[in-house]
């Protein structure tokens, strides 16, 4: 069995690859292709460069019949995932910017690009875009290791998957970005949350949610059906719900 290893800056962060394989699996192919999707997603989703097909959805260029799947798909699912997180989660919670769906996106497209690497053959798959992560393994787990928001030196947890995803949300390194869509202001009270569970996009999704909710978040997080989650408060303190390995 073999391991190779990649590493892709795209969608605005680095996306890193781990897949262990047999000898007779074209690795190299099938990275590739998940490469290629990735930039696809982004090409077509960032809100960074003008002329995006999402920029040009936003601004009421584009009928909606003349929308590419992928932009139906993810106008469906966010709005799923604002009623099921009833309000917390949504893509224009930032009063400042138009409407972004990058707190679901990036998630849905890292676990898409992990599931071609399985599809593929792979044995044991890790894709870790920006700290969210999507994993699965034929035999054993990975321990994938949750940061302290507050010394990046260290881990505060570990849990272990072996098919599924852990996405965290906090403003240790991009600032506030996270909007409590309740008010319109920037989240407070937590400093990170993370969310385990078998899907990255919905996974991501859920973390955005409960970190723009602060203290209130774990009255969301104990309603979300196969999902667990670790929470570090703004003072430090932690709480673990339905996360058994984490330690």
């Amino acid at each position: 069995m073999t391991a190779v290893r990649r590493v892709e800056h795209v969608m605005g962060t680095a996306v890193s690859f781990l897949v262990h394989a047999d000898a007779d699996v074209d690795v190299d192919v099938a990275m590739d292709e998940a490469v290629a999707w990735l930039h696809e997603v982004d090409d077509r989703f960032t809100t960074y460069r003008s002329g995006s097909e999402w920029l040009r959805y936003c601004a009421g260029q584009l009928a909606p019949g003349e929308l590419h799947a992928d932009i139906r798909h993810v106008l469906e699912r966010t709005d799923q995932l604002t009623r099921a997180t009833q309000g917390a989660f949504r893509i224009d919670a930032d009063p400042n910017r138009c409407a972004d769906p990058a707190a679901y996106v990036k998630g849905w497209a890292v676990q898409r690009a992990a599931d071609i690497l399985v599809a593929a053959g792979a044995r044991g798959v890790c894709v870790n875009g920006g700290g969210d992560i999507a994993a699965w393994r034929i035999h054993g787990a990975w321990r994938i290791g949750i940061q302290d928001p507050f010394d990046a030196s260290r881990v505060v947890a570990v849990v272990e998957v072996d098919c599924g995803a852990v996405a965290t949300s906090g403003s240790y390194e991009r600032g506030d970005h996270v909007f409590d869509p309740r008010t319109g202001a920037a989240a407070r009270g937590l400093a990170s949350v993370t969310v385990v569970g078998p899907d990255l996009g919905t996974a991501d999704a859920y973390a955005t949610a409960a970190f723009a909710l602060g203290r209130d978040a774990p009255d969301l997080l104990r309603t979300l059906d196969g999902y667990g989650a670790f929470l570090v408060d703004d003072a430090g303190a932690t709480e673990t719900i339905g996360l058994p390995t984490a330690a």
